[in-house]
């Protein structure tokens, strides 16, 4: 596992590899920050909160997190930023080396797992996946478009795992688990959601238009 310095970022939110990411950076901590990756045209490491808040003193994270590349930015005149980022890798934080202005970490890039096995387990995620969406359409009486899934299998899994509408608790340990794990976990989840779904058409419990159990990629 190859180890690189890494500045954090905190937040109350989960990010996983390929899922966007739009901040508004307003503390001068983070001004600070962005203005140097940006400076260097390096990325920072998001990181789930564990005890702390976003603003204010140092937050204790979550050990495991992922590299965000900022793909766009805007720089007001007061100094703040608005950016947009991408997440990358994973990431395993060994230690910590500065926490003034802003967190530093030693961080460990984690491998992702591939393989006969883990693609069998892919098949019967998309199976969950089209009769989930074919019960949203039977229960709203709305022909829904499902976002088509990435081929690729690990790929498939964060896209699935950003978008689901689960606790930040939860995200973090579909990003921290193994892939299988995280695949039959979201079938799972992808199932409950089938049950709590009407019987019948969009007159049925207010239901009208797009079910909401799974999120944007966008």
């Amino acid at each position: 596992m190859t180890q690189q310095k890494l500045p954090l970022f905190p937040l109350n939110n989960v990010l996983f590899p390929g899922a966007p990411l739009t901040l508004h950076i307003f503390e001068e901590r983070y001004r600070l920050m962005i203005a140097r990756c940006l400076e260097q045209e390096t990325p920072f490491g998001v990181v789930l909160i564990r005890e702390g808040e976003e603003v204010g003193q140092p937050a204790v994270p979550h050990e495991m997190g992922t590299v965000a590349q900022i793909t766009k930015h805007v720089r007001l005149e007061d100094g703040r930023y608005y950016l947009a980022a991408v997440g990358q890798r994973r990431f395993r934080i060994q230690y910590t080396f500065q926490k003034m202005p802003y967190m530093v970490a030693s961080v460990s890039m984690l491998p992702e797992e591939s393989g006969a096995a883990v693609a069998t387990v892919a098949q019967e995620l998309h199976k969950t996946y089209d009769r989930y969406w074919q019960a949203v359409t039977a229960a709203t009486g709305f022909q829904n478009q499902p976002e088509q899934l990435s081929e690729d299998v690990v790929e498939m899994t964060y896209q699935l795992a950003h978008r689901l509408q689960v606790s930040n608790e939860r995200k973090q340990r579909w990003l921290e688990t193994d892939v299988a794990t995280r695949m039959h976990e979201i079938a799972t989840a992808l199932r409950t959601e089938m049950l709590l779904l009407p019987r019948s058409g969009s007159g049925d419990r207010g239901v009208s238009g797009e079910w909401s159990g799974l999120g944007s990629w966008n």
